[in-house]
Parts: structure tokens; C-alpha cells; sequence
């Protein structure tokens, strides 16, 4: 199963990640960084895929 969450920044991405890895999960791909969208992905306990992205709209 993958799951997508959207974050309010590139900083909330990151502690998502922080606090998913000290508590078990494990790392899945590295960070993304294209253009406006940031994302990080990591596995938790059940195999389970999450991802967390950012959108910086600020330019649009």
C-alpha cells in the first residue's frame, strides 16, 4: 500500500521522515526535489509506503 500526505513545508517533510525512522520505519527512496515539490518517502512497521510532499506555490 502506498499512501501520499501533503505537508505545509519542506521543513514539516523532513520531521515526518525524522520522526517515521526513530520510531521503527525505514528509509524507502531518497528525498525528491524537482523544481517546487519537495517529497521524502520512508516504510513503516507493516511495509506499508508513505510518502510526505510539499508544493511550494509561491511562484504560480
Amino acid at each position: 500500500m502506498l499512501n501520499c500526505l501533503s505537508a505545509s513545508s519542506r521543513e514539516e517533510v523532513d520531521d515526518w521522515k525524522a520522526k517515521a525512522l526513530a520510531a521503527g520505519g525505514g528509509e524507502w527512496k531518497p528525498n525528491l526535489e524537482m523544481g517546487p515539490m519537495y517529497g521524502a518517502s520512508f516504510q513503516d512497521l507493516d511495509g506499508h509506503v508513505w510518502e510526505v510532499m510539499y508544493m511550494d506555490m509561491s511562484g504560480a
